[in-house]
């Protein structure tokens, strides 16, 4: 009889921790809210912790954040099978002590060297690629956005071979990306030209990282049969589905900005907000303040949302507020996210630092306002990334948004609502699912390339 008793008590514990998985029947999921109530039906993916992160399968939308520890990289799987990548991080900086605000690198945890880092960054990214891409059976990179000339987002020239490719270039991040495979179409926000604000190739402060880069785009462009096109405001038909649209109709990409041209929320128009290159003023192309009558390198940023049923994403590269006490216009940020409106996921904006993801009013009709996301992700690389007063206004602003963070320092602990960080410290995927009903957050390791899942979080309802 004791035995019957104990054998009842431990089926009874069983069904209640069942609750807290994924899945309890196969034949009917039932999914966890974030508010602890519970839903039958969809099609839930079965995460488990320390298990491989499930295959990506046809009729669900990922977003990777990549960690590279270097800057910016993210590869998306539309719900067709179409690739995306955004950006491909590869900036060095020395390793060392850790605070709030030595803009020190972030220590790596796959990379075995010190001080500044050689890696190829280019190659870690391919790799990460080729294994989503064993998911899709899309050996193609149907296309590459670059938000903007910054070394953590199109990586450093400098230490790398040269190309196998062509001796014009060297195996700089992105261009070693074109080297490995086959590419679609790339968009940036200077070509075919890069003038604006000025000759980005010889007046920019990173002049022959971007000239490398353009080298390698022109090369790919002329025998390659690479397609190249400006990134164009306000567009619904640039980046499209390009396997299977006719299943997937509510998916969509928008772009909403790109060189100070903002969509105006009618069909295709955008308006332009930025002096014209023959109106651009500024004392030092190296060093340009807050005072010249030029926008700086991350106001240019190309961004756009990405929508899949309910669901919505927003990434803005590097936008930022910073400068418009001089000249209005220098907050793009705003009328960006004006335009685009409350979003599920946000990539935070030049990686949570200073002058970036405004919140709250302050006499302006701020960033957060309008995007007012659920889950907020920083693709960090310095110890800076986010800033504390730029994380507790933002956590303050939105109090029930969670955070995620690919590289986290000491000294983060120390933030007010630290808590609100539900993943840290490796890749950052969200597998959106249902038909964009309902997506998860999950942090995937980064120590090796196995992508193991570490933490879980959601799943949520889209908006």
């Amino acid at each position: 009889m004791k035995r019957l008793i104990y054998l009842i008590g431990a089926l009874a514990l069983c069904t209640t921790l069942t609750c807290f998985c994924v899945e309890k029947d196969p034949k009917k999921p039932i999914i966890i809210q974030p508010n602890g109530g519970e839903e039958e039906g969809g099609d839930t993916p079965n995460f488990k912790l320390g298990a491989v992160l499930p295959a990506w399968v046809k009729g669900q939308f990922d977003i990777h954040f990549v960690n590279t520890t270097a800057g910016e990289c993210i590869f998306l799987i539309f719900p067709d099978g179409t690739q995306m990548l955004i950006d491909a991080a590869g900036s060095s900086v020395a390793t060392g002590t850790v605070n709030s605000v030595t803009n020190t690198g972030i220590r790596s945890r796959w990379d075995p060297t010190t001080g500044v880092s050689r890696f190829n960054y280019g190659e870690f990214i391919s790799r990460y690629i080729r294994k989503c891409q064993a998911w899709t059976g899309n050996d193609k990179l149907d296309y590459i956005l670059l938000t903007h000339f910054h070394n953590d987002h199109f990586g450093g020239a400098d230490g790398h071979p040269v190309s196998g490719k062509s001796s014009s270039y060297t195996q700089q991040s992105l261009p070693l990306i074109l080297d490995n495979f086959e590419v679609g179409k790339l968009m940036d926000r200077g070509w075919p030209d890069y003038d604006y604000p000025f000759d980005m190739c010889t007046l920019a402060d990173n002049a022959a990282n971007c000239r490398n880069y353009v080298t390698a785009v022109k090369w790919h462009n002329a025998n390659n049969g690479l397609k190249v096109e400006r990134f164009v405001a306000g567009s619904k038909s640039q980046i499209t589905l390009q396997q299977d649209a006719a299943s997937y109709p509510t998916f969509t990409v928008r772009n909403l900005s790109v060189n100070g041209n903002i969509w105006t929320g009618n069909g295709e128009e955008s308006k332009a907000t930025f002096p014209e290159l023959k109106d651009i003023k500024v004392a030092d192309t190296k060093n340009i303040g807050s005072a010249d009558n030029c926008p700086a390198e991350n106001h240019n940023s190309c961004a756009a949302k990405f929508s899949y049923g309910a669901f919505d994403f927003f990434a803005g590269g590097d936008l930022q507020y910073n400068g418009f006490s001089t000249y209005s216009w220098k907050d793009i940020e705003t009328p960006v996210a004006k335009v685009c409106g409350e979003v599920d996921v946000m990539k935070a904006d030049h990686h949570g630092t200073i002058a970036t993801n405004g919140y709250g009013e302050r006499g302006l009709a701020w960033a957060m306002k309008y995007l007012k996301p659920k889950c907020w992700v920083v693709n960090s690389w310095t110890d800076q990334h986010p800033r504390q007063a730029t994380y507790e206004g933002v956590t303050g602003y939105l109090s029930d948004m969670d955070v995620f963070i690919t590289n986290t320092c000491s000294d983060m602990q120390k933030y007010n609502d630290f808590n609100r960080v539900k993943g840290s410290n490796g890749h950052i995927v969200v597998r959106v699912y249902d038909g964009g009903a309902k997506y998860c957050v999950l942090t995937v390791s980064d120590s090796d390339e196995k992508m193991t899942v570490k933490q879980i979080a959601g799943p949520y309802k889209s908006k």
